[in-house]
């Protein structure tokens, strides 16, 4: 574990305290998979919880408390942030790396940012509400078009994520096996995207090729892509395992 790890999983632990001990909501800054992963597998006083915004949000805040224990809702302090053209018809094309760039140059931190999804040419943002009104404010150029950033309610339909559902035959419940499955590779293909750090399973690299994935994993693989494996259906007569994936398009 890096010393930022253990920082994160300190702070973790002492709101997780401060949540049991005044019975209030506490929440950490977003997280990223892998760090959402290893705090979720520390015993605490009170177990988190993990809200990015949306469904299926890959970076995501860890909640201490519940509406069980405190007989309240949290009062979620997300926001999403619209950042658009002025002018959509003479705008740069966009993609995710221009907004984020143009939002981190104003020297915010990436701790304080969600997930941020690109639809029709504008992106979403998910952040904190307490960095909302600095981007407002200040936030007026993406490459070289005019934009203009606002807050809105909710996400646009079609703006979240969706998945393309997929039966695959794979030789074994291996990740190299599976990965080699789900986009067309050889077995040894896929051994060389594990034994290459290029894969892993909710954030954590995976560093063997023989583990065998769990039902809800959600795989990541450079280059490639990402999927969550559902789980085996059945075997087939020559005894491979028939199995269940969703791609993210």
């Amino acid at each position: 574990m890096t010393t930022e790890e253990k920082e994160i999983l300190s702070r973790a632990r002492e709101l997780s305290a401060r949540s049991f001990e005044r019975g209030i909501y506490t929440r950490t800054n977003f997280l990223t998979e892998a760090e959402a992963a290893f705090i979720s597998e520390e015993k605490m006083a009170v177990r988190p919880t993990f809200f990015g915004g949306y469904e299926e949000a890959e970076r995501c805040v860890a909640l201490f408390g519940s509406e069980e224990e405190f007989g309240y809702p949290w009062e979620s302090d997300l926001v999403i942030l619209k950042i658009s053209p002025l002018a959509q018809k003479f705008a740069d094309a966009f993609s995710h790396r221009d907004f984020l760039g143009a939002i981190l140059n104003l020297g915010i931190k990436r701790e304080l940012l969600g997930d941020l999804l690109v639809h029709e040419n504008s992106g979403y943002l998910i952040c904190l509400s307490q960095i909302a009104p600095y981007l407002v404010e200040n936030l007026k150029r993406v490459k070289h078009t005019s934009v203009k950033a606002e807050i809105c309610e909710k996400l646009p339909e079609g703006a979240g994520v969706s998945f393309e559902e997929k039966f695959v035959v794979a030789a074994s419940l291996r990740i190299d096996a599976v990965i080699s499955s789900v986009w067309n590779l050889s077995r040894q293909e896929g051994k060389k995207l594990v034994e290459g750090e290029r894969v892993s399973i909710r954030g954590k690299i995976v560093l063997s090729p023989e583990k065998n994935l769990s039902p809800g994993d959600r795989v990541s693989v450079k280059g490639f892509g990402r999927f969550y494996y559902d789980g085996e259906e059945n075997k087939t007569r020559s005894g491979r395992d028939r199995i269940k994936v969703r791609i993210f398009r």
